[in-house]
């Protein structure tokens, strides 16, 4: 739940932003900076509160309200617990109403008698609220041993050739937990690797607790081949956005060979103009690893 790992908050200094950002993407970033910077005033649990939307959802394994498990964190100052992070790549959709941003994140708790930085990756969805506001839907993080690199600025993860069709945001919906499904089918049949190899975006990331995230299909599908290579995933939840073009996807997944573990998967997918939908982003969150 939440992000995990926390993070760095935005310097004073311009970030360099890539030129091609769509102005919804660019509010949707600017409203993660925000609280960010919130966070840094208030403390993250009441920051969370403020920037999540009232209908967020967390995985515990299961699906639950995200608000009922903050409002049971005490809240902390930023001065004790530090956790702060940017937006440094992500994609929103045509039609402006769903997005996704990711970036790094560092946590450190100054209670303690020696303080240690822990570094790591969040990944977040955002919805466009009725009254315009962009809020947090959906929030996964994923520790990493060191600082997680991105490049320089903020630059958009895209596909080439984003779908422009008339699908109503149900049909796009019912095709993109078809795509989901069809992905899980071929786990099972294929293995982690082969399967997604199949499915990768080329400028695809996968978040992995404990280590970098990988990005770039051949990265992620050696990485899959010798961490998970052979397992199971099942389809609970999928949204499209209004457009068609984006989405995400939410399921369960068990991995049997080499480290057995269980967890919930987070996958942001794309569909290209010729209605085929990529996974951007896959991000597990393991709850029950290798004793």
């Amino acid at each position: 739940m939440l992000r995990l790992v926390p993070a760095l908050v935005l310097a004073a200094a311009v970030i360099p932003v890539q030129a091609d950002i769509p102005a919804a993407l660019a509010a949707m970033a600017d409203a993660e900076r925000a609280f960010a910077k919130t966070a840094t005033v208030m403390g993250w649990r009441d920051a969370f509160l403020e920037f999540f939307a009232d209908d967020a959802i967390a995985f515990s394994p299961g699906v639950v309200p995200a608000k009922d498990g903050l409002r049971k964190q005490p809240s902390t100052p930023f001065s004790i617990a530090e956790l702060v992070w940017e937006p440094r790549t992500g994609d929103v959709a045509a039609s402006g109403d769903l997005g996704w941003l990711t970036g790094p994140s560092t946590s450190t708790n100054r209670k303690a008698a020696e303080p240690v930085t822990r570094y790591g990756c969040y990944l977040s969805v955002w919805r466009k609220q009725p009254d315009g506001r962009w809020r947090v839907f959906i929030d996964v993080g994923a520790n990493a041993p060191e600082p997680v690199p991105f490049p320089t600025g903020f630059t958009r993860t895209t596909v080439a050739t984003p779908y422009a069709g008339s699908d109503s945001k149900s049909a796009a919906t019912g095709s993109l937990a078809g795509a989901d499904r069809d992905l899980n089918a071929q786990i099972a049949s294929l293995g982690f690797a082969r399967a997604f190899a199949a499915r990768l975006s080329p400028a695809a990331r996968l978040h992995r607790p404990g280590s970098i995230p990988q990005t770039g299909r051949d990265a992620i599908v050696t990485w899959l081949a010798a961490n998970a290579a052979s397992g199971t995933a099942k389809d609970v939840g999928a949204e499209s956005a209004s457009s068609g073009d984006l989405g995400y996807t939410h399921g369960t997944f068990e991995v049997k060979d080499p480290k057995p573990s269980t967890g919930v998967y987070l996958r942001i997918w794309n569909r290209d103009a010729a209605g085929t939908w990529w996974v951007m982003v896959d991000v597990a969150q393991i709850f029950k690893p290798e004793p």
